[in-house]
């Protein structure tokens, strides 16, 4: 890789690390959970009348969006390592920054229960990853720790896995991440899983991984 592209890349990830501190920093004030309430409150009719925007939490959970990585790596062979290495340390980020940023869950909106089976087995849920490492120990763990642990919404994992891996396929175009972020943004706080500020987040730590993983 070029000197050029290197610092081109480098440039590109610390704005977008700018933005995800930007937006962690304003996560718990005041005037931006008013707004996010705001926002959440308008595009909840959309949620209800339209059940199958709930598909996002399948979308954009990690079963499908890690095949989706997979099937990226096996076209891109220099970059294979790069893909996957920065997908699981978004995942780690993502990790870190809910239990570090206690900001509170929203009011989920109803849904079919095909919708809800759907979701509840093709997600891996911290419930799940818990109960899967009580069974190798031989232990149950507390049906709440991993809720408790997790207990902020921020930043939006569904946005960031769905982000990355559409622009992986799309090589990072800004015109691509970005559809799919507003779309994906849109859904995850109309179904009231997320806040607006979440699904900033979540797509600033998708660019961010995007700068690495990516030729460009």
């Amino acid at each position: 890789m070029s000197r050029n592209r290197r610092n081109r890349r480098v440039r590109h990830a610390l704005v977008w690390l700018f933005w995800l501190i930007v937006a962690a920093a304003l996560a718990r004030w005041s005037a931006v959970v008013a707004l996010d309430r705001d926002v959440a409150s308008a595009l909840e009719p959309f949620g209800r009348a339209w059940p199958v925007v709930n598909l996002i939490w399948v979308l954009g959970g990690v079963p499908v969006t890690l095949l989706a990585v997979g099937g990226w790596t096996f076209t891109r062979r220099p970059y294979r390592w790069a893909a996957l290495g920065s997908f699981f340390l978004g995942l780690g980020i993502e990790v870190l920054l809910k239990i570090l940023i206690h900001t509170p869950l929203p009011r989920a909106t109803p849904e079919p229960p095909f919708y809800a089976r759907l979701e509840a087995a093709t997600n891996v849920t911290p419930q799940r990853v818990l109960a899967w490492v009580g069974r190798l120990r031989g232990t149950a763990a507390p049906v709440g720790t991993a809720s408790h642990i997790l207990h902020g919404s921020f930043p939006s994992g569904h946005v960031y896995r769905l982000t990355l891996a559409v622009g992986l396929w799309c090589n990072a175009r800004p015109a691509a991440t970005w559809m799919t972020g507003i779309l994906a943004g849109l859904m995850v706080v109309a179904t009231g899983g997320h806040w607006a500020v979440d699904v900033m987040g979540g797509f600033a730590l998708a660019r961010l991984m995007l700068a690495w993983a990516t030729p460009g």
